[in-house]
Protein backbone atom coordinates (compact mmCIF):
# COMPACT_ATOMS: atom_id res chain seq x y z
CA UNK A 1 0.00 0.00 0.00
CA UNK A 2 1.32 3.45 -0.91
CA UNK A 3 0.04 6.90 0.10
CA UNK A 4 -2.62 7.00 -2.63
CA UNK A 5 -3.97 3.64 -1.43
CA UNK A 6 -3.96 5.05 2.12
CA UNK A 7 -6.04 8.06 1.03
CA UNK A 8 -8.60 5.88 -0.71
CA UNK A 9 -8.83 3.50 2.25
CA UNK A 10 -9.37 6.28 4.81
CA UNK A 11 -11.31 8.78 2.71
CA UNK A 12 -14.37 8.80 4.98
CA UNK A 13 -12.48 9.02 8.30
CA UNK A 14 -12.27 12.46 9.87
CA UNK A 15 -9.22 13.63 11.79
CA UNK A 16 -11.29 13.34 14.95
CA UNK A 17 -12.03 9.68 14.27
CA UNK A 18 -8.55 8.92 12.91
CA UNK A 19 -6.01 11.45 14.22
CA UNK A 20 -3.22 13.00 12.16
CA UNK A 21 -0.34 10.53 11.66
CA UNK A 22 2.99 10.28 9.83
CA UNK A 23 1.37 9.26 6.54
CA UNK A 24 -0.81 12.39 6.60
CA UNK A 25 2.38 14.30 7.38
CA UNK A 26 4.03 12.97 4.23
CA UNK A 27 0.95 13.67 2.10
CA UNK A 28 0.78 17.34 3.11
CA UNK A 29 4.54 17.77 2.67
CA UNK A 30 4.23 16.79 -1.02
CA UNK A 31 1.50 19.22 -2.04
CA UNK A 32 3.95 22.07 -2.67
CA UNK A 33 5.31 20.18 -5.69
CA UNK A 34 2.17 21.41 -7.45
CA UNK A 35 2.16 24.84 -9.07
CA UNK A 36 -0.75 26.63 -7.39
CA UNK A 37 -0.08 30.03 -8.97
CA UNK A 38 -3.36 32.00 -9.33
CA UNK A 39 -5.23 29.20 -7.55
CA UNK A 40 -4.12 29.25 -3.91
CA UNK A 41 -4.12 32.82 -2.52
CA UNK A 42 -0.86 34.51 -1.62
CA UNK A 43 -0.31 36.30 1.69
CA UNK A 44 -3.34 38.18 3.05
CA UNK A 45 -5.44 37.34 -0.01
CA UNK A 46 -7.79 34.83 1.58
CA UNK A 47 -8.07 31.05 1.68
CA UNK A 48 -9.41 28.31 -0.55
CA UNK A 49 -10.55 24.80 0.32
CA UNK A 50 -8.58 21.87 -1.02
CA UNK A 51 -11.65 20.73 -2.96
CA UNK A 52 -12.05 24.12 -4.67
CA UNK A 53 -8.34 24.31 -5.48
CA UNK A 54 -8.37 20.82 -7.01
CA UNK A 55 -11.37 21.69 -9.18
CA UNK A 56 -9.67 24.84 -10.46
CA UNK A 57 -6.40 23.01 -10.99
CA UNK A 58 -8.04 20.30 -13.10
CA UNK A 59 -9.19 23.00 -15.51
CA UNK A 60 -5.65 24.32 -16.06
CA UNK A 61 -3.08 23.00 -18.48
CA UNK A 62 -0.94 20.49 -16.58
CA UNK A 63 2.37 22.21 -17.24
CA UNK A 64 4.29 21.21 -14.11
CA UNK A 65 7.85 20.16 -13.49
CA UNK A 66 9.30 17.76 -10.97
CA UNK A 67 10.14 14.09 -10.66
CA UNK A 68 7.03 13.38 -8.61
CA UNK A 69 4.54 15.94 -9.92
CA UNK A 70 2.43 13.56 -11.98
CA UNK A 71 1.52 11.42 -9.00
CA UNK A 72 1.14 14.46 -6.75
CA UNK A 73 -1.44 15.91 -9.13
CA UNK A 74 -3.26 12.55 -9.22
CA UNK A 75 -3.16 12.35 -5.41
CA UNK A 76 -4.53 15.88 -5.06
CA UNK A 77 -7.48 15.11 -7.32
CA UNK A 78 -8.31 12.04 -5.21
CA UNK A 79 -8.05 14.07 -2.00
CA UNK A 80 -10.72 16.53 -3.16
CA UNK A 81 -13.42 13.84 -3.01
CA UNK A 82 -12.60 12.65 0.51
CA UNK A 83 -14.33 13.61 3.73
CA UNK A 84 -10.91 13.56 5.41
CA UNK A 85 -9.10 16.17 3.29
CA UNK A 86 -11.53 18.17 1.13
CA UNK A 87 -12.20 20.93 3.69
CA UNK A 88 -8.52 21.67 4.38
CA UNK A 89 -7.86 25.38 3.82
CA UNK A 90 -4.92 26.36 1.57
CA UNK A 91 -3.35 29.82 1.70
CA UNK A 92 -0.13 31.89 1.83
CA UNK A 93 1.08 30.32 -1.42
CA UNK A 94 4.51 31.41 -2.58
CA UNK A 95 6.63 30.39 -5.55
CA UNK A 96 9.91 31.98 -6.63
CA UNK A 97 12.17 30.77 -9.44
CA UNK A 98 15.09 32.91 -10.57
CA UNK A 99 18.82 32.62 -11.34
CA UNK A 100 19.63 31.99 -7.66
CA UNK A 101 16.92 29.67 -6.42
CA UNK A 102 13.81 27.56 -6.84
CA UNK A 103 11.50 28.03 -3.84
CA UNK A 104 7.93 27.16 -2.93
CA UNK A 105 5.82 27.08 0.21
CA UNK A 106 2.19 26.89 1.33
CA UNK A 107 0.21 27.03 4.57
CA UNK A 108 -2.68 24.64 5.28
CA UNK A 109 -5.29 24.64 8.02
CA UNK A 110 -6.56 21.11 8.59
CA UNK A 111 -10.10 20.22 9.67
CA UNK A 112 -8.74 19.51 13.19
CA UNK A 113 -7.64 23.21 13.30
CA UNK A 114 -3.93 22.34 13.30
CA UNK A 115 -1.61 24.11 10.86
CA UNK A 116 0.73 22.46 8.35
CA UNK A 117 3.40 24.53 6.60
CA UNK A 118 5.01 22.75 3.65
CA UNK A 119 8.17 23.72 1.78
CA UNK A 120 8.71 22.54 -1.79
CA UNK A 121 11.44 20.10 -2.75
CA UNK A 122 13.78 20.41 -5.71
CA UNK A 123 12.23 20.19 -9.15
CA UNK A 124 14.09 19.01 -12.25
CA UNK A 125 15.63 22.41 -13.04
CA UNK A 126 19.42 22.72 -13.03
CA UNK A 127 18.98 25.90 -10.94
CA UNK A 128 17.27 23.87 -8.22
CA UNK A 129 20.01 21.24 -8.17
CA UNK A 130 22.79 23.85 -8.22
CA UNK A 131 21.23 25.40 -5.15
CA UNK A 132 21.29 22.00 -3.41
CA UNK A 133 24.97 21.50 -4.23
CA UNK A 134 25.79 25.00 -2.95
CA UNK A 135 24.72 23.78 0.49
CA UNK A 136 28.13 22.08 0.69
CA UNK A 137 29.70 25.48 1.32
CA UNK A 138 26.98 28.11 1.71
CA UNK A 139 24.65 28.82 4.62
CA UNK A 140 22.15 30.29 4.50
CA UNK A 141 21.46 29.93 0.79
CA UNK A 142 18.79 31.91 -1.05
CA UNK A 143 15.94 29.43 -0.44
CA UNK A 144 16.97 28.97 3.19
CA UNK A 145 16.69 32.74 3.72
CA UNK A 146 13.27 32.77 2.07
CA UNK A 147 12.12 29.84 4.22
CA UNK A 148 12.87 31.77 7.41
CA UNK A 149 11.11 34.89 6.14
CA UNK A 150 8.14 32.82 4.99
CA UNK A 151 7.58 31.07 8.34
CA UNK A 152 7.80 34.30 10.33
CA UNK A 153 5.22 35.84 8.02
CA UNK A 154 2.91 32.83 7.74
CA UNK A 155 2.26 32.05 11.41
CA UNK A 156 -0.52 34.00 13.12
CA UNK A 157 -0.93 34.77 16.81
CA UNK A 158 -3.95 32.46 17.08
CA UNK A 159 -2.35 29.55 15.22
CA UNK A 160 -1.54 26.49 17.31
CA UNK A 161 -0.35 22.92 16.83
CA UNK A 162 1.89 23.92 13.95
CA UNK A 163 3.72 21.25 11.97
CA UNK A 164 6.42 22.16 9.46
CA UNK A 165 7.67 19.73 6.85
CA UNK A 166 8.99 19.06 3.41
CA UNK A 167 10.23 16.37 1.07
CA UNK A 168 13.78 16.47 -0.37
CA UNK A 169 15.15 20.04 -0.21
CA UNK A 170 11.84 21.01 1.39
CA UNK A 171 12.82 19.01 4.47
CA UNK A 172 16.03 21.01 4.82
CA UNK A 173 14.08 24.27 4.41
CA UNK A 174 11.57 23.20 7.06
CA UNK A 175 14.37 22.78 9.63
CA UNK A 176 16.09 25.97 8.55
CA UNK A 177 12.86 27.97 8.80
CA UNK A 178 12.20 26.93 12.40
CA UNK A 179 15.87 27.38 13.38
CA UNK A 180 15.64 31.04 12.43
CA UNK A 181 12.04 31.73 13.44
CA UNK A 182 11.00 34.18 16.13
CA UNK A 183 10.98 32.65 19.62
CA UNK A 184 7.18 32.72 19.98
CA UNK A 185 6.80 30.96 16.62
CA UNK A 186 9.33 28.24 17.51
CA UNK A 187 7.32 27.50 20.64
CA UNK A 188 4.15 26.98 18.61
CA UNK A 189 5.81 24.38 16.34
CA UNK A 190 5.19 20.85 17.63
CA UNK A 191 6.94 18.86 14.89
CA UNK A 192 9.46 19.42 12.07
CA UNK A 193 9.70 16.60 9.52
CA UNK A 194 12.44 16.16 6.96
CA UNK A 195 11.44 13.53 4.39
CA UNK A 196 14.75 12.42 2.85
CA UNK A 197 16.15 15.93 2.52
CA UNK A 198 19.82 16.98 2.60
CA UNK A 199 21.41 18.11 5.83
CA UNK A 200 23.56 21.07 6.83
CA UNK A 201 27.15 22.05 7.24
CA UNK A 202 28.77 20.69 10.40
CA UNK A 203 28.90 24.17 11.96
CA UNK A 204 25.10 24.52 11.65
CA UNK A 205 24.35 21.06 13.06
CA UNK A 206 26.47 21.96 16.07
CA UNK A 207 24.96 25.45 16.47
CA UNK A 208 22.77 26.57 19.38
CA UNK A 209 19.93 27.36 16.99
CA UNK A 210 19.85 23.75 15.74
CA UNK A 211 20.23 22.22 19.21
CA UNK A 212 17.22 24.20 20.46
CA UNK A 213 14.86 22.63 17.93
CA UNK A 214 16.51 19.21 17.54
CA UNK A 215 14.01 17.42 19.85
CA UNK A 216 11.21 18.45 17.47
CA UNK A 217 12.95 17.16 14.33
CA UNK A 218 12.00 13.86 12.75
CA UNK A 219 13.88 12.59 9.71
CA UNK A 220 12.56 9.84 7.46
CA UNK A 221 14.67 8.20 4.73
CA UNK A 222 14.18 5.22 2.39
CA UNK A 223 16.39 2.14 2.64
CA UNK A 224 18.62 3.23 -0.27
CA UNK A 225 18.67 6.91 0.70
CA UNK A 226 20.93 9.15 -1.39
CA UNK A 227 19.60 12.71 -1.00
CA UNK A 228 19.10 12.33 2.74
CA UNK A 229 22.72 11.26 3.17
CA UNK A 230 24.09 14.53 1.78
CA UNK A 231 25.82 16.74 4.39
CA UNK A 232 25.27 16.40 8.14
CA UNK A 233 21.89 15.42 9.52
CA UNK A 234 20.44 14.05 12.72
CA UNK A 235 21.89 10.55 13.32
CA UNK A 236 18.56 9.41 14.75
CA UNK A 237 16.50 8.88 11.59
CA UNK A 238 13.72 6.47 10.67
CA UNK A 239 14.38 4.14 7.73
CA UNK A 240 11.36 3.04 5.70
CA UNK A 241 10.65 0.64 2.84
CA UNK A 242 10.57 1.94 -0.74
CA UNK A 243 9.81 -0.10 -3.86
CA UNK A 244 11.78 2.25 -6.13
CA UNK A 245 15.23 1.67 -7.63
CA UNK A 246 18.15 4.12 -7.38
CA UNK A 247 16.87 7.73 -7.32
CA UNK A 248 13.28 6.45 -7.36
CA UNK A 249 13.81 5.28 -3.77
CA UNK A 250 13.47 9.02 -3.13
CA UNK A 251 10.02 9.11 -4.75
CA UNK A 252 7.55 9.16 -1.86
CA UNK A 253 4.92 7.40 -3.96
CA UNK A 254 7.11 4.30 -3.78
CA UNK A 255 7.17 4.40 0.02
CA UNK A 256 5.15 1.63 1.63
CA UNK A 257 2.41 2.18 4.22
CA UNK A 258 0.60 -0.01 6.70
CA UNK A 259 -2.25 1.24 8.89
CA UNK A 260 -1.08 4.60 10.32
CA UNK A 261 2.64 4.22 9.64
CA UNK A 262 5.23 3.98 6.91
CA UNK A 263 6.69 0.47 6.82
CA UNK A 264 10.04 0.29 8.64
CA UNK A 265 13.21 -1.11 7.05
CA UNK A 266 16.99 -1.10 7.54
CA UNK A 267 19.38 1.21 5.74
CA UNK A 268 21.30 -0.55 2.96
CA UNK A 269 25.07 -1.01 2.92
CA UNK A 270 25.22 1.02 -0.28
CA UNK A 271 23.50 4.01 1.33
CA UNK A 272 25.76 3.83 4.39
CA UNK A 273 28.88 3.57 2.23
CA UNK A 274 27.85 6.57 0.12
CA UNK A 275 27.22 8.58 3.28
CA UNK A 276 30.72 7.79 4.58
CA UNK A 277 32.38 8.64 1.27
CA UNK A 278 30.53 11.95 0.97
CA UNK A 279 31.30 12.96 4.55
CA UNK A 280 34.97 12.06 4.18
CA UNK A 281 35.33 13.99 0.93
CA UNK A 282 33.52 17.03 2.32
CA UNK A 283 35.87 17.15 5.30
CA UNK A 284 38.93 16.87 3.03
CA UNK A 285 37.97 19.75 0.72
CA UNK A 286 38.66 23.34 1.72
CA UNK A 287 35.96 25.99 1.37
CA UNK A 288 37.59 27.31 -1.80
CA UNK A 289 37.78 23.80 -3.28
CA UNK A 290 34.09 23.17 -2.58
CA UNK A 291 33.10 26.46 -4.22
CA UNK A 292 35.21 25.72 -7.30
CA UNK A 293 33.92 22.16 -7.54
CA UNK A 294 30.26 23.23 -7.59
CA UNK A 295 30.94 26.19 -9.89
CA UNK A 296 32.85 24.04 -12.38
CA UNK A 297 30.21 21.31 -12.37
CA UNK A 298 27.31 23.64 -13.11
CA UNK A 299 29.31 25.76 -15.56
CA UNK A 300 29.63 22.54 -17.54
CA UNK A 301 25.85 22.11 -17.54
CA UNK A 302 25.42 25.71 -18.70
CA UNK A 303 28.13 25.42 -21.36
CA UNK A 304 26.32 22.36 -22.73
CA UNK A 305 23.01 24.27 -22.63
CA UNK A 306 21.50 21.80 -20.14
CA UNK A 307 18.73 23.55 -18.20
CA UNK A 308 16.81 20.56 -16.92
CA UNK A 309 17.94 17.21 -15.49
CA UNK A 310 15.53 15.45 -17.84
CA UNK A 311 17.89 16.44 -20.66
CA UNK A 312 20.85 14.53 -19.16
CA UNK A 313 21.69 11.16 -20.71
CA UNK A 314 24.31 8.57 -19.73
CA UNK A 315 26.70 9.53 -22.55
CA UNK A 316 26.61 13.14 -21.35
CA UNK A 317 27.69 12.13 -17.85
CA UNK A 318 30.93 10.73 -19.25
CA UNK A 319 31.37 13.82 -21.39
CA UNK A 320 30.89 16.03 -18.34
CA UNK A 321 33.39 14.03 -16.30
CA UNK A 322 36.11 14.48 -18.94
CA UNK A 323 36.15 18.15 -18.01
CA UNK A 324 37.19 17.30 -14.43
CA UNK A 325 40.68 16.11 -15.31
CA UNK A 326 42.25 18.49 -12.79
CA UNK A 327 40.48 16.71 -9.92
CA UNK A 328 41.96 13.74 -8.11
CA UNK A 329 40.70 10.32 -9.19
CA UNK A 330 38.74 9.74 -5.97
CA UNK A 331 36.77 12.98 -6.41
CA UNK A 332 36.12 12.23 -10.07
CA UNK A 333 34.75 8.77 -9.21
CA UNK A 334 32.57 10.11 -6.40
CA UNK A 335 31.11 12.82 -8.63
CA UNK A 336 30.48 10.30 -11.40
CA UNK A 337 28.67 8.01 -8.97
CA UNK A 338 26.53 10.88 -7.65
CA UNK A 339 25.64 12.16 -11.12
CA UNK A 340 24.71 8.69 -12.34
CA UNK A 341 22.54 7.96 -9.31
CA UNK A 342 20.78 11.33 -9.17
CA UNK A 343 20.35 12.34 -12.80
CA UNK A 344 20.01 9.06 -14.72
CA UNK A 345 16.52 7.64 -14.22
Amino acid sequence: MNIIDYIKKNKDKTFKEYPFNEIDNLIFSLLTYIDFTKIVPAFKQGKITLKEAAQKLSEKKKNYRGMFIGNTFKMFQIMKDTKRYQDTLLYNYMKVVNDDMQFGAMTMKLPDKSIYISFAGTDTSIIGWEEDFKMTYLYPGASQKYASIYLNKAVGLLDRNIRVGGHSKGGNLAICAVMNARVWIRKKVIKITNFDGPGFLKSEIESKAYKKIEPKIKMVVPKESIIGMLLYNTPDYTVIKSKGLNIFQHDAFNWQCKNKELVRDNQSKRSKALQKKLTKKLEELSLKERINLVKNLFDIFRNNNIKDTKEIKIRQIFKLMKEFKKLDKETQNLLAELLMIIFIK
